[in-house]
């Protein structure tokens, strides 16, 4: 019986204190998950695949601004433009 009374005491506080912990992290989730989002940063390319890409965006426009020539061609021979 002398060991439950201290025991009995005991667990309030340290129901409260978990308590108060969770409520803490919860409010530090809360403004992490709030906050606005930071861009992270891209590492710099190597050489050949910065090259590489710059290739295949040049590619992409080529071919992007072929099909808008010929729909601007075809746009004008219906009359439209």
């Amino acid at each position: 019986m002398p060991v439950l009374v201290p025991l009995v005491v005991a667990t309030p506080f340290i129901f409260a204190g978990w308590v108060v912990h969770r409520a803490l992290e919860h409010r530090a989730r809360m403004r992490q998950l709030m906050a606005p989002a930071q861009p992270q940063p891209m590492a710099a390319l190597p050489a050949a695949d910065r090259a590489a890409l710059e290739q295949r965006i040049a590619n992409l426009e080529a071919i992007v601004c072929s099909d808008e020539f010929a729909f601007q061609r075809s746009m004008r021979e219906r009359g439209a433009a």
